[in-house]
């Protein structure tokens, strides 16, 4: 089988990680990076050409689009840039892996997507932890009952990202803020759970000097349940900080137990516990699921956008174009409570 050939548009930090990522696969190499700036791509080059020795710079997304060198692109610029990029290489037939945010709203992964059907192409959000495996076995678990039926999941989720004042996080005009930057992995992670939209959201929010939401806490029901006394809510909480480290932990609670998730967005490890005979859940872990690290991660989605592409899939089923439409909806509806409108909206 012939290498599969991965370009990528925007060579910053997480382009990084994604190209070490792409080391760990057999039949995959990195062929093009592309940036506005010509001294960028060519560094990225050179600290990647041991790995993939026949890497090549362009100094503009354009010139490696017409180069029909890839047979995908990763898209890993500036929020405020991704659709603008994708439809680029969309228009084009270049299957696109978006890195998140998505889009900035709603209305533009519409857009983005529109573009990907017009085009017969390939396109997938890249919602790397939803391919790590310990997500895979967290599914796995709720799939075969472990848990039962899945009532609340809490999380939270922080980082110390606002310091300095030239990060992009802090920017208003470059889509910052915390709900797009890593309040989208707790609102995907409640989509793959609860399958259902909610059908109400409370929160609050924290904002930044700069007009950007620095933290935030919601909370999703989504539908009820007949109980005896009353109905009761499938409920999904989360408490998102882009300026205080928190535990970064995911718990999922159901019927039967309990599933923990231990830095659940880069998935280092899940522990399973169940219900005791007495109607309490067990004072220790049924099972823990800790796998081997094998960097960085970013292989996982990689190899789910190879395997689509190469089926003749125009978007992957475990992050379905539907469910990435939804969470930006949802994002929406967030910062329509918190009065934060990124600047051209």
């Amino acid at each position: 089988m012939s290498m599969f050939r991965f370009g990528i548009a925007g060579p910053g930090a997480i382009a990084r990680r994604f190209a070490a990522g792409l080391g760990e696969l057999a039949d995959v190499t990195l062929a093009a990076v592309a940036s506005h700036s010509k001294t960028r791509a060519e560094e990225f080059v050179r600290e990647h050409q041991s790995l993939f020795p026949k890497l090549i710079a362009y100094d503009s997304y354009e010139k490696m689009a017409d180069a029909s060198l890839v047979d995908a692109v990763y898209i890993s610029n500036l929020n405020t840039q991704h659709q603008k990029t994708a439809e680029l290489f969309l228009s084009r037939g270049i299957p696109v892996l978006c890195e998140k945010p998505f889009a900035l709203n709603a209305a533009q992964s519409e857009r983005m997507i529109a573009c990907a059907r017009d085009h017969n192409a390939f396109l997938m959000e890249a919602m790397w932890t939803r391919f790590l495996p310990v997500t895979v076995k967290v599914r796995e678990w709720i799939r075969d009952g472990r848990i039962g039926t899945v009532l609340r999941a809490y999380c939270d989720f922080g980082m110390e990202l606002m310091t300095e004042e030239d990060r992009r996080t802090v920017a208003i005009e470059k889509g910052g803020g915390a709900l797009l930057d890593l309040g989208v992995y707790p609102l995907s992670f409640f989509g793959m759970l609860f399958k259902n939209r909610p059908t109400e959201i409370v929160s609050t929010v924290s904002k930044a000097v700069t007009g950007v939401d620095s933290s935030f806490e919601a909370v999703f029901r989504y539908g009820q349940r007949n109980r005896l006394f009353g109905n009761d809510y499938f409920t999904a909480a989360a408490s998102v900080s882009i300026d205080t480290l928190l535990s970064n932990q995911m718990k999922i609670i159901g019927t039967k137990g309990y599933i923990n998730i231990q830095d659940f967005w880069m998935g280092r490890s899940a522990a399973w516990t169940e219900r005791g005979d007495d109607g309490f859940f067990k004072s220790e872990p049924s099972e823990i699921f800790c796998p081997e690290y094998r960097s960085t991660g970013y292989q996982y989605e990689a190899a789910e956008v190879v395997q689509c592409v190469r089926s003749g899939k125009k978007e992957s089923d475990v992050m379905p174009l539907s469910e990435t439409l939804h969470i930006m909806a949802l994002a929406d509806r967030l910062r329509a409570q918190w009065g934060i409108v990124f600047p051209g909206e």
